[in-house]
């Protein structure tokens, strides 16, 4: 965690700081980036980012609470504009904005995928457990939504489907923005409206297996 000095900076140099390590980390991952780097890129002196950071590692988590607070803020803004709105298109345009959030979220997504597949760090554990805990709180609040307004039954696992409502979301995003991660559903760098049509199609199986049909 950042010390009381950094806190101390104004808030300019405290998001140049971030933002820069943010970049290294993305690009570089845990064991290719160097305080000495960061230091360099943010115009700081190496023992002046040692006085605000401790370590590497304390760099690294808090750049890590930083990117779980943008995600946060992200998903925020996108569930309050669609605020009252059927969850199954909540949903879709979730799935239909994939290109938008991976430049939004771009430098996220290369850490965690860092963390997951790339890193050797002995406290990986604690930092996918602080990205963890984003996993299905968003999709568990929309559900609970959907249930309240007659869209989704009553009788559903909240925790069985928004696990895996989250688990295909991540999938699609992933898939339509990294090689070989699509599992063959041909998402990977296709054409916004092929994105569009793919989306609705998942939408469909998640109203058949969660939405409440419609009496006459």
């Amino acid at each position: 965690m950042p010390t009381a000095t950094f806190f101390r900076l104004n808030e300019k140099k405290r998001t140049n700081i971030t933002r820069c390590a943010i970049n290294a980390f993305a690009a570089s991952g845990f064991t290719g980036t160097s305080m000495d780097s960061v230091a360099e890129a943010a115009g700081v002196a190496k023992g002046a980012l040692y006085r605000y950071f401790t370590n590497k590692k304390d760099l690294y988590l808090h750049v890590v609470d930083t990117l779980c607070d943008d995600i946060q803020r992200y998903v925020n803004e996108f569930l309050q504009q669609r605020r009252g709105q059927d969850v199954f298109k909540t949903m879709y345009d979730w799935l239909s904005s994939t290109y938008t959030t991976h430049e939004r979220l771009s430098a996220c997504q290369q850490v965690m995928c860092n963390a997951l597949y790339q890193e050797s760090m002995d406290f990986k554990g604690e930092v996918l457990a602080r990205f963890g805990k984003l996993s299905t709180h968003y999709v568990k609040l929309l559900l609970q939504q959907g249930i309240a307004g007659g869209t989704i039954r009553e009788d559903v696992d909240l925790d069985a489907a928004a696990f895996i409502v989250q688990c295909i979301e991540d999938r699609f995003h992933d898939g339509a923005t990294m090689p070989f991660l699509d599992m063959g559903y041909s998402l990977y760098n296709q054409p916004q409206a092929v994105i569009e049509h793919k989306a609705d199609k998942i939408v469909d199986i998640f109203r058949r297996a969660f939405g409440k049909k419609k009496t006459h």
